[in-house]
């Protein structure tokens, strides 16, 4: 459901259940496309609906990284960039490198969700090692 500050008071239970989802996991790892250089709706909308109201922010605290992949010539540096002012003000310790901007064309996934470009598998692979090593700094 959508974000709707008159709402706070009795949330209703699928907020309930996604606030609770993320003050049990250990990180946070966003995973976005590009829309009009900033996030999708939808995201700012799960971001809202789990840090509010004031005081209950459920991402606080928690290791963070951002990584997303549009067609478009620049990917989504902007969206990635936008997300990351907003996690600032939650309060999420962001991974700062690698940047990982994954350009899309067709053909770049396999039918069972496996990357087809070797270069990019490798690309990968280094930013989730890079992130396990993130979180670990934060958890015991």
């Amino acid at each position: 459901s959508f974000f709707n500050q008159d709402l706070e008071a009795t949330p209703p239970a699928d907020w309930l259940a996604f606030r609770d989802k993320i003050q049990k996991s250990d990180a946070v790892l966003f995973v976005t496309p590009e829309y009009n250089r900033s996030i999708p709706g939808v995201l700012k909308n799960a971001i809202d609906i789990a840090s509010r109201p004031w005081g209950t922010n459920s991402f606080a605290g928690k290791p963070g990284a951002v990584i997303g992949t549009s067609a478009g010539a620049i990917s989504t540096a902007l969206a990635q960039q936008h997300l990351r002012n907003v996690c600032v003000f939650l309060d999420i310790p962001m991974l700062q490198q690698p940047e990982a901007f994954v350009r899309y064309k067709d053909g770049l996934f396999g039918g069972d969700g496996s990357v087809t470009d070797d270069s990019v598998a490798e690309f990968l692979g280094n930013f989730v090692e890079r992130y396990l090593d993130w979180i670990k700094r934060f958890i015991a």
